[in-house]
C-alpha cells in the first residue's frame, strides 16, 4: 500500500513500540505543532516513569506506523479526545476498550465518537 505521509502528519510513539512491544494505549489530543497529528502511542510495558521522559519517544510517519500496526490508519480520523486501550488475548490483538466510556468498542464506534 502506498501511503502519502504528508496527508497524516507525525505520530508520537514510545520507543518500546519501535523495539517490538505491542501497543497498549493510543490517544489523540490537539497538537500545538502543525506537523503532528495528535496521535500518541504507548507500549504495553510503558510505566509512569517511562512516559514522563520525553527521550523515550520518537516521531514516526504514517508509513512507519502502517508497518507496525496497519489498523491505526483505519481509525486515524477519530476525533481529538479519543482515548483507547488495546486488548490482547495470548499476545494477539483482539479489540479496543474506550477508557472514557469504560466499555469495549468497535472501529466504527471509535470513528463515531464525538468527544472533543
Amino acid at each position: 500500500m502506498k501511503i502519502n505521509n504528508s496527508e497524516y502528519g507525525g505520530f508520537v510513539v514510545s520507543k518500546n513500540i519501535n523495539s517490538g512491544f505491542p501497543i497498549r494505549y493510543s490517544f489523540r489530543e490537539k497538537s500545538s505543532i502543525p506537523q503532528l497529528n495528535g496521535w500518541n502511542l504507548y507500549s504495553i510495558v510503558d510505566d509512569d516513569d517511562y512516559i514522563n521522559n520525553a527521550e523515550n519517544f520518537t516521531i514516526l510517519s504514517a508509513e512507519s506506523i502502517f508497518e507496525i500496526s496497519p489498523i491505526i490508519l483505519e481509525f486515524f480520523d477519530a476525533p481529538y479526545g479519543t482515548d483507547i486501550c488495546w486488548l490482547y488475548e495470548e499476545g494477539v490483538h483482539t479489540g479496543f476498550y474506550d477508557i472514557i466510556s469504560e466499555k469495549e468498542v468497535t472501529l466504527s464506534e471509535i470513528l463515531r465518537n464525538t468527544r472533543i
